[in-house]
């Protein structure tokens, strides 16, 4: 799981370069519906493969690890990661291509505000939740 967990970050920082596009895409003032549809294609794949593996390596493994502290931790997080992937999907499906050009204001603050989501679900899986795959790897190990 150790090196998964690398991987998972890695990840992590591959997601955060391209919501680090979509901020730099919305902070213009003037559309760009192409580079937008671009980098939100892109970013959704890798968000729900990323969200499948993590489900497979992380949530399984600490739900059958017998720790009750990581079996508590992996419920809620698995329960609010279903909802991350669905809360991307509704802002796809909310923001098609031609809505974006039309309201390009209200489009940056969708964007801003999802991407700032996404940002503060990673900072917490790292923090919390592969801290715990990490603990519950290394009391296996030993």
């Amino acid at each position: 799981m150790n090196g998964t967990i690398e991987q998972l970050c890695t990840e992590h920082r591959s997601l955060e370069a391209q919501a680090a596009q979509m901020l730099a895409i919305v902070a213009n003032r003037v559309p760009d519906p192409a580079a937008v549809a671009a980098v939100r294609w892109r970013m959704a794949q890798e968000l729900f493969e990323h969200c499948a593996r993590e489900d497979l390596v992380v949530y399984e493994q600490l739900i059958i690890s017998g720790d009750a502290a990581a079996i508590a931790t992996a419920w809620s997080y698995r329960r609010e990661h279903g909802g991350l992937g669905e809360m991307f999907g509704r802002y796809i499906a909310d923001w098609p291509v031609v809505r974006v050009g039309r309201e390009w204001d209200a489009f940056r603050i969708a964007t801003t505000d999802i991407m700032t989501r996404i940002a503060g679900r990673i900072l917490s899986e790292e923090r919390e939740l592969y801290a715990h795959a990490e603990r519950v790897l290394k009391r296996r190990a030993a």
